[in-house]
């Protein structure tokens, strides 16, 4: 039998945050509408960011592999 605070975690964020003391704190506030609005716009930054990231990776190892073959065709 689930309880009625089944979906507790659903509706709750937590965040860490600096301590006075040695460690971190964590603190579990409220999951507002806005609040989960501007960690959904933050997320969807953060993968806009890695592809950007993947996407210039790509392009430095394949134009590294074609400077390395025409060079060694150049060399035979």
């Amino acid at each position: 039998m689930v309880g009625i605070g089944a979906f507790w975690g659903t509706r709750v964020l937590e965040i860490v945050k600096k301590n006075d003391r040695k460690g971190l704190l964590w603190k579990t506030i409220k999951l507002t509408p806005t609040r989960k609005a501007n960690a959904k716009k933050r997320l969807k930054r953060v993968w806009q960011n890695e592809a950007v990231l993947r996407a210039c990776t790509k392009r430095q190892l394949d134009s590294n592999s074609s400077a390395e073959s025409s060079s060694t065709a150049a060399s035979t």
